[in-house]
């Protein structure tokens, strides 16, 4: 029961950081107190709201016009209450709040860097500073290892100077060194070059968002690499 009431609060969870990366996108206000669909604009209803169940309740398709409903929502809701379970039964309990939200940062910022090629500045900087302070309070974060972050920050920002990495990404990486660490930052970073280089080889795509490979890396590290 109790990892059910866990999966209910990461896909709830995982449902608001998309409705709010989505009005981020399209120019909608955050204090709309009633969401919508996206084709009719017809208020939802409450059952309609339930994460996963709404979408299946409806058949994939609005309930007022019968448009279809994307599968991403639904699918980040999945993943988003299927790593609140794994990551409390993984990781040390007061690790796992911090991870958990790290998480859904990283993937609120990669959900508006993939539609924008940018990310909100508000969300960006509030959670580098939110984290970076976690970092030192609860995580005992130090300095001792200068040298490393000196070297990474200084490579970021090279890369930065030279249009090869958006400064949205030399922050966000910043602050994954903060949660994670030097080591799996640079399998974050690893990871999350792969794919992107992956992607560009199918999509040819001349400009390519980095932050939604920095989510994904963060993903498959949490799952595949224990962080602590």
């Amino acid at each position: 029961m109790y990892y059910v009431l866990l999966f209910l609060f990461g896909s709830a969870s995982s449902s608001f950081i998309v409705c709010y990366s989505w009005r981020y996108v399209n120019n909608v206000s955050q204090l709309q107190h009633r969401s919508f669909c996206e084709k009719c604009h017809h208020n939802l209803k409450a059952w309609q709201l339930i994460p996963i169940l709404g979408f299946l309740l409806q058949h994939g398709r609005c309930f007022f016009c019968a448009s279809r409903i994307p599968p991403l929502s639904t699918f980040i809701e999945l993943l988003g209450g299927s790593l609140a379970v794994f990551c409390y039964y993984t990781y040390p309990h007061s690790y796992f709040f911090i991870l958990f939200s790290f998480i859904l940062w990283s993937l609120c910022l990669g959900l508006q860097d993939y539609k924008l090629y940018a990310a909100s500045s508000t969300l960006l900087y509030s959670g580098f500073s939110i984290f970076l302070i976690v970092s030192i309070i609860i995580l005992k974060f130090s300095f001792s290892y200068f040298f490393q972050f000196a070297l990474l920050f200084a490579i970021l920002i090279y890369f930065s100077i030279k249009k090869m990495f958006g400064w949205a990404d030399v922050i966000y990486t910043t602050t994954s060194y903060f949660v994670i660490g030097y080591q799996h930052t640079l399998w974050l970073l690893f990871i999350a070059t792969i794919f992107c280089m992956l992607f560009f080889l199918v999509t040819h795509f001349k400009k390519i968002p980095f932050l939604p490979f920095q989510a994904l890396g963060l993903i498959i590290i949490t799952v595949a690499h224990p962080l602590c």
